[in-house]
C-alpha cells in the first residue's frame, strides 16, 4: 500500500506492506473443511482463534491473504457453508478504509474540530455543448469561447491544480480533454469510466463517465455531497468515514455512513460481517402496525400566523440513538430499561455499537452548528454531516445494513413520536398554541416563557432543542386538495429574510422568469412586519404581475428553459409528454439521451410536442409557459388574500 502525506506543501510518499485477512466461524465440521481446502491454497495462512463481533466472542478461522484472493476465498466459503452456516467477516472492505482504520491514521487530518483544512491547489473546470460540439468552456467559473488559447489555459490549470473539480454531463469534460490532446497540449494520463442509468429509491438516475488522472484527485462537480457541502463538506465526509476523497465524493450519505461504522469497529477490534443475518424477528400483527410507523407530521390551517417561533429538535434521531443506547445488541424485549412509547427495552449498562460509531458524528454536528453563523467552512462542513446523520436513522432499518436491525429503527421512531407529542403537550402547558409540526420541528405562538419550555422538553426527552426561528409573520398555504399542506410555507423572520419551503421559487422543474417573478415577489413582502402590512402591498404584487404577464415575451429565451429528465427509453414513452418530445429532439439530431439523464429544453410548440436548445430557438408556446406564471402567482396572491380575509389566525 503506499501513502501520500502532504503536510504544509510537501509532500511524502511512504510505502507499507498490507496483508488483509477474514475471519469465518461455524461449527467445528465446518471449519475443518474449511481449513482443509485451505491447506490447497498458496499464499494463504490461518489460525484457529477467538474473535468479537457486536453481540459476543466467536470462534472461528482468522486467514490471512492478498487482497486479490479474499473474493476467491468468499466463493468457497459459500459452497462450503451453502447447507449449514458459515458466517465471513471483515470481508469486502474497501482496502484504503481498512488500511487507514486499523494504523489510526485519517484523511485530512486536523488537530481538533477548530482547525482549518488543508490548502490543496485546486480547479473547477466546467463548459457546454450542443450537437455541434464544445459552445464554451470555463475555469473556475470564467466563461471562454472554445479556441487555442482557453484549451491551453486550462491544460495549464489542470497541470498546476492537485484537485480538479469537473462536470462531466454530456460528455463535456471528456470532449475538453479530447480537444487539448488534440492539439499537442501536456496533460496527465486520463481515464473514463463507463455510463450507466440505475434506478435509487424508486427515481431512474444517470451516471456520467467518471474521470481518473495519475496523482490528480478528480472530483465531479455533480457529486451530490459537493453539491451541498463544497470541497470543505467533503473533506469532513473523508475524515469521517475513512474514504478517500475521491471515493467519498461518489458515494451516497449513507454509504458514508456506513463506511464510518465499519471504520470504528475495525479501531475497535469489532468484526464485520461481511453478510446481515441478525434477520426481523416474528412479531404479532398488532405490534407490527403500532410500531411500523413513521414521524408525525400535522396538517396546518391555511392561512397567516402572526409572532410565530419555530423549534427544532437538534438531530432527532442520531440524538435518540445515541442518548438511549439504541444498537443491535442493546436492544430487546425483555429485561432493561423501558424506552418510552415503543414497548421495547434497552440494556442501559454497556454503551452499544451505534452509539459509540455516531457520538462523535454527532458531537461535531452539534458544535459545528452552534459556531456556523458568519464562517463559510464551518457551515459546509455542517452541511456535510447533516445528511451523514439524517441517513444514519435509515441506515439501521436497511435489510443490508452491516449494524443495522428493524428493532432499532423501529425504537427510533417511536421515541421520536413520543418526544414530539411531548414537547406538544408542555408546549400547550407553558401557554403555547401548536400552529403546526413536521417530525421534528414544532411552529408555536403565544406568549410564554420559551426558555422555560425548552428547558424542560430536553429534561423529559433527553433530547437538545433550539429555537430555529423566530417570524413577524408565516403563511401556510393549500395543497392541491384545498386543505392545509405540511411542506409549503413562507415565514419572514424578524430579521427581514424568509424562509421558504415548496414554492415554485425551490423547483428545479420551473422555469427562470417563473422563479425570478418569486423573487421579485418577496422583496415587496420584506419589510412587512404584520398582516396589515401585507395587504397594504397587494397593489404592488397586482403591479408586478401585470409587467410579468405584459413583458413576458421580451424575456431572454434562456428563461424559458426547462430542465427535463426522462426515466426510460423513447420507445418506452405511450404518451407524447414533454420527456419523450425531447428525447425524439436530441435523437433526431444524432444525440440520444440516456435514462436519468437531464438536459435543458425551451418548449416551441407543445401540441405539436416540438421542443429547441435555448441558444438556437426561435420562439416559444406562450400559452404553455402562460400557467407557469400564474402558478408563481397563486401563493402570493393567497397570501394577500389571507391577510384580507378572515383566514389569518392569531396567537391563542
Amino acid at each position: 500500500m503506499t501513502l501520500w502525506e502532504y503536510d504544509e506543501g510537501r509532500i511524502t510518499r511512504r510505502k507499507y506492506s498490507f496483508h488483509p485477512w477474514i475471519f469465518v466461524s461455524g461449527s467445528e465440521y465446518d471449519l475443518e473443511r474449511l481449513s482443509g481446502e485451505l491447506d490447497l491454497v498458496r499464499g494463504i495462512s490461518y489460525m484457529y482463534t477467538t474473535r468479537r463481533n457486536v453481540y459476543g466472542q466467536l470462534h472461528g478461522l482468522e486467514i490471512t491473504m492478498r487482497q486479490s484472493q479474499i473474493m476467491g476465498i468468499i466463493d468457497a466459503i459459500g459452497v462450503i457453508g451453502s447447507s449449514r452456516k458459515l458466517s465471513a467477516y471483515n470481508a469486502g472492505i474497501n482496502q484504503h478504509l481498512r488500511f487507514m482504520s486499523e494504523r489510526g491514521l485519517s484523511f485530512f487530518g486536523t488537530g481538533s474540530r477548530y482547525d482549518t483544512d488543508p490548502e490543496i491547489p485546486s480547479v473547477v473546470i466546467g463548459g457546454k455543448t450542443d450537437f455541434s460540439g464544445l459552445t464554451s468552456i470555463s475555469i473556475d467559473g470564467k466563461e471562454m469561447a472554445p479556441t487555442g488559447t482557453s484549451f491551453s489555459d486550462v491544460a495549464e490549470a489542470i497541470n498546476n491544480s492537485t484537485i480538479i473539480l469537473y462536470s462531466n454531463s454530456r460528455l463535456v469534460f471528456q470532449k475538453i480533454l479530447n480537444r487539448i490532446s488534440g492539439m499537442g497540449y501536456r496533460l496527465p494520463y486520463y481515464r473514463a469510466g463507463s455510463e450507466s442509468s440505475y434506478e435509487s429509491y424508486g427515481r431512474v438516475m444517470h451516471k456520467s463517465p467518471e474521470i481518473s488522472m495519475p496523482g490528480k484527485i478528480c472530483i465531479s462537480s455533480d457529486s451530490f455531497i459537493y453539491s451541498e457541502s463544497g470541497l470543505a463538506g467533503l473533506y469532513e465526509v473523508s475524515r469521517m468515514s475513512s474514504l478517500p476523497i475521491v471515493l467519498a465524493s461518489r458515494v451516497t450519505p449513507g454509504t458514508a455512513v456506513s463506511s464510518l461504522e465499519v471504520s470504528h469497529a475495525i479501531k475497535n477490534g469489532i468484526l464485520v460481517p461481511l453478510y446481515k443475518d441478525d434477520h426481523e424477528k416474528e412479531k404479532p400483527a398488532a405490534g407490527l402496525f403500532e410500531r411500523d410507523k413513521g414521524g408525525i407530521v400535522l396538517q396546518p390551517d391555511p392561512g397567516i400566523y402572526e409572532n410565530v417561533t419555530e423549534i427544532d429538535f437538534s438531530s432527532m434521531y442520531p440524538s435518540i440513538i445515541v442518548r438511549y443506547n439504541l444498537s443491535p445488541e442493546t436492544i430487546g424485549m425483555d429485561g432493561g430499561a423501558a424506552l418510552p412509547g415503543s414497548g421495547y427495552r434497552v440494556d442501559a449498562g454497556k454503551k452499544g455499537f451505534l452509539p459509540s460509531a455516531l457520538g462523535e458524528l454527532l458531537d461535531r454536528r452539534l458544535m459545528y452548528k452552534s459556531i456556523r453563523e458568519g464562517n463559510p467552512v464551518i457551515q459546509k462542513r455542517d452541511a456535510a454531516l447533516k445528511w451523514m446523520l439524517l441517513t444514519s436513522f435509515g441506515y439501521t432499518g436497511y435489510k443490508n445494513a452491516k449494524f443495522g436491525r428493524i428493532e432499532v429503527h423501529e425504537a427510533i421512531t417511536a421515541i421520536g413520536r413520543w418526544a414530539f407529542s411531548t414537547a406538544m403537550k408542555l408546549a400547550e402547558k407553558h401557554g403555547f398554541h401548536v400552529i403546526h409540526g413536521i417530525v421534528d420541528s414544532l411552529w408555536l405562538s403565544g406568549d410564554g416563557d420559551m426558555g422555560d419550555l425548552l428547558k424542560e422538553i430536553r429534561e423529559k426527552t433527553r433530547i437538545d432543542i433550539v429555537v430555529d426561528g423566530e417570524y413577524s409573520w408565516i403563511a401556510f398555504f393549500k395543497g392541491k386538495n384545498g386543505l392545509g399542506s405540511p411542506g409549503r410555507y413562507l415565514g419572514r423572520r424578524r430579521d427581514g429574510t424568509f424562509k421558504v419551503r415548496g414554492l415554485e421559487i425551490r423547483r428545479n422543474d420551473f422555469p427562470a422568469f417563473a422563479k425570478r417573478f418569486q423573487v421579485e415577489a418577496l422583496d415587496i413582502f420584506r419589510a412587512c412586519k404584520n398582516r396589515d402590512d401585507v395587504l397594504s402591498m397587494s397593489g404592488e404584487l397586482k403591479a408586478l404581475e401585470k409587467k410579468y404577464l405584459r413583458e413576458m415575451t421580451s424575456f431572454d429565451l434562456y428563461d424559458f428553459a426547462l430542465e427535463t429528465r426522462v426515466s426510460r427509453h423513447m420507445e418506452e414513452y405511450r404518451v407524447n409528454n414533454l420527456q419523450r418530445a425531447t428525447m425524439k429532439f436530441f435523437s433526431s439530431s444524432g444525440d440520444d439521451i440516456m435514462p436519468g439523464e437531464s438536459v435543458s429544453v425551451v418548449v416551441s410548440d407543445r401540441k405539436h410536442g416540438v421542443v429547441q436548445l435555448p441558444e438556437r430557438t426561435t420562439g416559444i408556446d406562450r400559452n404553455f409557459y402562460l400557467r407557469y406564471l400564474k402558478r408563481s402567482f397563486e401563493s402570493f396572491d393567497f397570501l394577500v388574500s389571507s391577510a384580507r380575509g378572515n383566514q389569518v389566525i392569531l396567537p391563542c
